[in-house]
């Protein structure tokens, strides 16, 4: 409130000012001199000036606050829609991304990393479920998915693209290195103690299928040449890894 006043009381006095101004040209244009002229140069602006003045800074003042307020809570929208956001693109009981999130995202960035992909799937899921029941079937998801995250390195990416499937986008393109990490994953994850609440230990282990440089083509086929050599990895027994460049996609 002080500063309206401030701004009243300097405009009325400007107006004065320039009330007094234009009065006494006007007295000197015509060779006039009466002090009523400029007692009446000064009262006017006194009288109209101040009412309206603060009128106007009052108005001036609430719609300052108004636009302020609109801004926070405009900041505060994109925050929760950021969160929405991201709550949307995460699987609610690991954390990771989900599905649609981690292709749309690996989609975008192989584009400018080079990287390669891994399908990642739990063996014996099933059987865990129906011996252990579903609550410990969710933890032994979920230990898996902290080791193979555990596993990877700061610029790979993770997500839960199915019930007991994970993948992962590594960043590099390299022949050895794709299968390598892909062997740390897999006995990784064969050293977890996963044990039920009854104290009861369950083995867990994994097989992974691969493909080595997903940088062009369709992230749809490689993902598809990448199930194939999953299923071939359970095939030949479980708990295995098949890793190989895109180029050399099975028949």
């Amino acid at each position: 409130m002080f500063r309206i006043l401030y701004k009243c009381a300097l405009v009325t006095l400007i107006a004065i000012v320039c009330s007094l101004l234009i009065t006494g040209s006007i007295m000197s244009a015509f060779d006039m001199h009466n002090k009523m002229g400029f007692v009446i140069a000064t009262i006017c602006p006194l009288t109209i000036t101040p009412p309206i003045s603060l009128m106007v800074f009052r108005q001036s003042e609430r719609l300052r606050v108004t636009l302020l307020q609109l801004s926070q809570v405009m900041l505060q929208l994109e925050e929760t829609n950021a969160k929405l956001l991201e709550k949307a693109s995460r699987d609610s009981m690991t954390g990771l991304l989900n599905r649609e999130a981690f292709f749309t995202h690996v989609d975008r960035v192989r584009r400018q990393i080079p990287g390669s992909l891994l399908i990642i799937d739990a063996d014996h899921f099933k059987k865990i479920n129906d011996q252990h029941g579903h609550y410990n079937g969710d933890g032994a998801l979920t230990a898996i998915a902290h080791c193979i995250s555990r596993s990877i390195g700061e610029n790979d990416s993770i997500g839960r693209i199915g019930g007991e499937e994970f993948a992962v986008f590594l960043a590099t393109e390299h022949e050895d290195e794709g299968p390598a990490i892909a062997e740390i994953i897999r006995k990784d994850v064969t050293l977890i103690e996963f044990r039920t609440p009854e104290n009861e230990q369950v083995p867990l282990s994994v097989s992974i299928g691969g493909v080595i440089d997903v940088s062009t083509g369709a992230i749809a086929d490689h993902f598809q040449t990448a199930d194939r050599r999953l299923y071939e990895a359970k095939r030949n027994g479980r708990n295995c890894v098949i890793v190989k460049p895109a180029m050399k996609t099975a028949a």
